[in-house]
């Protein structure tokens, strides 16, 4: 079910680069499946989420270097997996890392009313006011999320879950530079988190609706928000 959208350097935007590549993958197979019998808004979401792919995708090679890199890689090695050369790779890679420590990012606070944020943002989406829900994406969400991508992922999300009952209370926490908000949901069919991302500015920077039991809660010791 590709009821996601999103994009969020650092764990965190590792994390919803990894969600954001398996929802636009998934619907892309979906349809080149289907072929003829796909239906024309199914279609022009697959279309929006193939161009979506394509902008991750040097955004998703650049992660894995710095990864790759922090875990020791040389460039040398790196260059021979790309076949360029050491100096190749360095020059189109070889940006700062995060010098930040694990302890450091921990007494990163949340932005101010990240849960009540998280809400309306929510709202938003399910409301299909398109226009107000995008006006909070940061630069890389809006490229994304395109309108077609958000419909069919609320069309898809109804279909399999049914409508919303009811929101739970949100809990925010820090992955890296961004604050992280977790919403409880409770739907016709089941429960699911709704997750959103904010970045420092607190522009949305990654939105997806998981299901409960599936979710890995990254941030234990994290605010609740009632």
């Amino acid at each position: 079910m590709a009821w996601r959208a999103g994009i969020v350097s650092t764990d965190g935007e590792r994390e919803v680069m990894a969600l954001m590549l398996t929802t636009n993958a998934q619907m892309v197979a979906t349809v080149l499946r289907e072929n003829s019998v796909t239906e024309g808004q199914s279609l022009m979401a697959a279309i929006a989420a193939t161009r979506t792919l394509a902008l991750l995708v040097d955004d998703s090679l650049r992660a894995l270097v710095h990864q790759a890199r922090a875990r020791g890689a040389t460039w040398n090695e790196i260059g021979e997996v790309l076949h360029v050369t050491r100096q190749a790779a360095f020059q189109r890679f070889g940006g700062q890392l995060t010098t930040q420590s694990p302890e450091e990012q921990t007494m990163n606070q949340p932005i101010p009313e990240a849960g009540a944020k998280a809400i309306k943002v929510i709202e938003s989406f399910l409301a299909e006011d398109w226009e107000g829900l995008r006006a909070t994406f940061d630069e890389r969400m809006t490229q994304a999320a395109p309108v077609e991508f958000l419909k069919s992922a609320l069309v898809s999300g109804l279909e399999t879950y049914g409508a919303l009952i009811a929101m739970g209370t949100p809990v925010s926490y820090v992955i890296g530079d961004y604050t992280v908000v977790d919403v409880p949901m409770a739907v016709e069919k089941g429960d699911l988190t709704g997750r959103v991302s904010f970045n420092a500015d607190g522009e949305v920077a990654g939105l997806f609706f998981l299901p409960a039991d599936q979710t890995t809660h990254k941030g234990e010791g994290g605010k609740d928000e009632s």
